[in-house]
């Protein structure tokens, strides 16, 4: 018999391809659930799994806490998916299907749609499932049932956790969290009262006393501040209402003053459910009819009177009827800001605010003109930031000059920025057709639900009265998830158009006309952050590369 060399036995089979792999791991708040769902467990057992595969190198690790799995509107979750996009990771490991999602038509898109197409694998570790070895359609049905009994199990915990919170509201139960200023809660019972703590209710009192008395917010926030009084996040923090020598004080935001103004609880009366974000199918926090709103009277002591707080509310009204004057809107419209969401204060990091004023000529025409400026130069503590601002304007033609010596630099031709400028638009389309397609499937799922129901109630197991319930919250779902099909179908109409526009202003900044239009749709394309500083010094962080050009305007 031949002999096998010592060194062939002793060479290992490298696997042909090494994955890049992210962990997911998610623990909602739900009371049920188990101890070995916790993160940890979660995430040790990942780890575990991936330590036994010679296929397989672990890039990072994602996880989100708090966090319902019947939508996938999460912070860990989307920091993973653009990992995935910029192909930094191509695998996915989770403790168990559960974990990823309980919403078990968008699981199912992810997983037998998104992540193929991707190119990506995905494993479920205590489930048995990998996605590179499905064989047949009985796997795939065997992981749709999975998900669908997550999801049945996600859907009974959100009602019985809304009827319990209704049920609270009819007793008159305070199901806030941190109890508003000026009072404290406890629990009488299994009931959450709410009990006057006088120390700040007479704060609260002096408030609606300065407004009465002629003063705005400003001058409000400058009061608390002079007086050394500690903003109410601190206060439930540390439980200190005045600040202490040595401590640091920080000035009360307008936006907080204005909100206790406004807030009908210093009467005693008790307003919940405003928002909900706890709908089947309609995860995303939205406003709830007045209509709807719990509204109980006399729940607890208050702390100013109704005629107080009417008072207030009245000169509230009289304020809004002055700013929205007949025809003064009509006359000069608000633009869309182009710059929000990624102007920022270079000195302190402060999201820029833009201000707007409106100019009368003696023609009667009216022009609002634009500027930004800092929010914290209008600080009295010890976040102040040296005032600085920037007109539109000028703002506008720094960017336009950035970009232009940006591309310029690097040596692009116009052709190729319109191409890569098309490749992305058919890349957004394909996106937003995924999710129109979604959205069908979450459509056909009620119809489904709302002919099981149908039937349960024709056969005697749901009475009249539940059945109409549940087809009025099916009938709200569905208008929700219409209502966004068609947002989506107008953002595809749109799209060509929108890309049509990029290339015309690419094409004319290039040629150094400087004649395009910068819109909101190429600031959000091309930049990720703008920092502005004193003397209209401008930096400009690109989206699409490492790209930092700093420009002055006597540079233009």
């Amino acid at each position: 018999m031949a002999r096998t060399s010592k060194k062939k036995q002793e060479t290992k089979k490298l696997p042909e391809k090494v994955y890049s792999t992210g962990i997911y791991a998610r623990l909602s708040v739900d009371s049920g659930e188990r101890k070995n769902e916790s993160i940890e467990t979660q995430v040790e057992i990942a780890r575990d799994f991936i330590g036994r595969q010679p296929d397989m190198e672990l890039y990072d690790t994602y996880t989100d806490i708090g966090k319902t799995g019947t939508n996938f509107e999460r912070d860990g979750f989307e920091r993973m998916m653009r990992d995935v996009r910029t192909r930094k990771i191509d695998c996915i490991v989770v403790k168990d299907l559960s974990r990823f999602g309980r919403n078990h038509i968008e699981t199912g898109n992810y997983i037998g749609k998104i992540f193929p197409f991707m190119g990506v694998r995905f494993i479920a570790v205590t489930d048995n499932f990998d996605s590179m070895g499905i064989s047949g359609q009985n796997e795939d049905m065997g992981i749709n049932l999975k998900n669908l009994v997550n999801e049945m199990y996600a859907r009974d915990i959100a009602v019985k956790v809304k009827a319990s919170r209704k049920a609270k509201w009819e007793q008159g139960s305070y199901t806030g969290g941190v109890p508003p200023y000026g009072y404290r809660a406890e629990w009488i019972g299994d009931k959450k009262c709410l009990f006057i703590d006088e120390v700040t209710a007479d704060i609260v009192r002096k408030m609606f006393a300065l407004f009465l008395s002629g003063k705005n917010m400003k001058e409000i926030a400058v009061w608390l501040y002079e007086n050394k009084i500690v903003r109410p996040e601190q206060y439930h923090k540390t439980g200190q209402v005045y600040c202490h020598e040595e401590g640091k004080l920080e000035q009360w935001s307008r936006a907080t003053v204005k909100m206790m103004l406004k807030n009908p609880v210093y009467t005693g009366c008790l307003v919940q459910g405003r928002t909900c974000g706890k709908d089947y199918m309609r995860r995303r926090r939205h406003e709830v009819d007045p209509g709807d709103w719990s509204v109980k009277e006399h729940t607890h002591e208050a702390i100013v009177s109704e005629d107080t707080f009417f008072a207030a509310a009245e000169k509230f009204e009289e304020s809004s009827r002055y700013c929205n004057r007949d025809g003064f809107l009509k006359a000069s419209p608000v633009e869309e800001d182009i710059f929000v969401g990624i102007l920022y204060c270079g000195d302190c990091g402060a999201k820029m605010k833009r201000v707007s004023a409106v100019k009368e000529f003696s023609s009667k025409d009216r022009v609002r003109t634009y500027s930004y400026k800092c929010p914290n130069s209008g600080r009295i503590d010890s976040l102040k930031c040296a005032g600085k601002s920037i007109t539109l304007n000028i703002l506008t033609s720094i960017v336009k000059e950035v970009i232009r010596q940006e591309f310029t630099l690097s040596g692009m031709r116009p052709k190729e920025l319109v191409e890569m400028n098309g490749r992305e638009t058919e890349r957004l389309k394909e996106e937003w057709n995924a999710r129109l397609a979604m959205l069908e499937k979450k459509l056909d799922g009620l119809r489904q639900l709302g002919s099981e129901q149908y039937l349960k109630y024709r056969m005697g197991e749901m009475d009249g009265e539940s059945f109409k319930r549940a087809k009025e919250e099916n009938d709200k779902n569905a208008a929700s998830i219409q209502e966004e099909s068609r947002g989506i179908a107008g953002k595809l109409r749109r799209i060509d158009s929108e890309t049509a526009g990029r290339n015309h202003f690419l094409r004319t900044l290039m040629k150094g006309s400087g004649k395009g239009e910068l819109t909101a749709e190429i600031v959000r394309t091309l930049i990720r952050r703008i920092e502005v500083y004193p003397e209209h010094r401008v930096k400009v962080v690109f989206a699409f590369g490492k790209s930092e050009l700093l420009a002055g305007r006597e540079g233009i």
